[in-house]
C-alpha cells in the first residue's frame, strides 16, 4: 500500500495571528485523523494563502479524508478563496535521496486521542437530545456508563444508566467466557445501546468495543456526561 500526500491550499482574509488562533483548536482533531501520519501547516502570510500538506498511510485513508466532513466543511467555508485540494503519489526512491519524511513507514503508537478518533468515525454518534428522545421511545434501551464506579459517584450519571466499566466490558459482552463473567443485560447483540463517559473519549472506546464484538446497534453519546448535565437532562447521583 503506497503513501500518499494530499495537498490543500487556499487565499484566507484576516491577520496570521487572528488565523492560528481560530485554527489552533482543530489541530488535535485532525492529528486523530485515522491514516492520517502527520500535517504540516502551511503559511504565506504576505500573500493570504495557508494550507497544509497531509501525509496518509495509502490511497483509502487519504479518500476517506477527502470525503469527510472535514474537507466538506472547508469547501462550504466563505472565508477561504481559490481552494485547491489535489491528491499526489510519492516517488520513495527519490524522496529517501532527499531525506523526505516518508521514508519510515513504521506503525505509529497509538495514542488514547488517537483511538477515540478513530473510534468516533467507526461507530456513530447520538446528541443528548436524541439520545433522551430514544430512551422515552423505547425504554430496551440499554446506557452504558464505561467510568470507574468512583468516578461516577463523583459527578453523577445518566438517569437508568448502568456502569460497566470499559475493562469489565471486555469480558461483560463476551459471550465466549464463562456465565459467571458474563452480563446478561449484553447477551442480545442486537439490543440499541449507548455508551458514555463524562466527556466522550472513553465512551467511544466504549462504543467502538461493542461494535468489533458484534453488536450492532451501538451509538456514542456526543460530549458525554458533561453534555447531558449541560443540557438539563435527568442525571442519578
Amino acid at each position: 500500500m503506497a503513501q500518499q500526500i494530499v495537498q490543500i491550499n487556499f487565499e484566507f482574509s484576516g491577520s496570521r495571528a487572528g488565523y492560528e488562533e481560530a485554527n489552533l483548536p482543530y489541530a488535535a482533531p485532525i492529528a486523530a485523523i485515522p491514516g492520517m501520519r502527520w500535517k504540516i501547516w502551511l503559511m504565506n502570510e504576505a500573500g493570504h494563502e495557508a494550507g497544509g500538506l497531509y501525509l496518509f498511510d495509502d490511497e483509502a485513508a487519504a479518500q476517506a479524508f477527502l470525503d469527510s466532513p472535514v474537507v466538506a466543511g472547508l469547501k462550504e467555508d466563505p472565508s477561504l478563496r481559490h481552494l485547491s485540494i489535489k491528491q499526489f503519489d510519492i516517488l520513495p526512491a527519490h524522496t529517501s535521496i532527499t531525506r523526505g519524511p516518508v521514508a519510515a513507514a513504521q506503525a505509529m503508537p497509538k495514542t488514547f486521542s488517537g483511538m477515540a478518533g478513530e473510534a468516533l468515525v467507526a461507530t456513530p454518534t447520538i446528541s443528548p437530545a436524541e439520545a433522551y428522545r430514544q430512551l422515552q421511545e423505547n425504554p430496551n434501551t440499554l446506557v452504558i456508563d464505561v467510568r470507574d464506579a468512583a468516578d461516577i459517584a463523583a459527578t453523577g450519571t445518566i438517569l437508568g444508566a448502568i456502569n460497566i466499566s470499559y475493562g469489565a466490558l471486555t469480558y461483560s459482552a463476551d459471550n465466549e467466557v464463562p456465565d459467571a463473567w458474563r452480563d446478561p443485560r449484553l447477551a442480545d447483540r442486537t439490543r440499541p445501546i449507548i455508551t458514555t463517559c463524562i466527556l466522550g473519549p472513553l465512551g467511544a472506546l466504549g462504543g467502538k468495543l461493542l461494535h468489533d464484538m458484534g453488536f450492532t446497534d451501538v451509538k456514542i453519546l456526543e460530549g458525554g456526561v458533561q453534555a447531558w448535565i449541560d443540557a438539563g437532562l435527568p442525571v442519578a447521583r
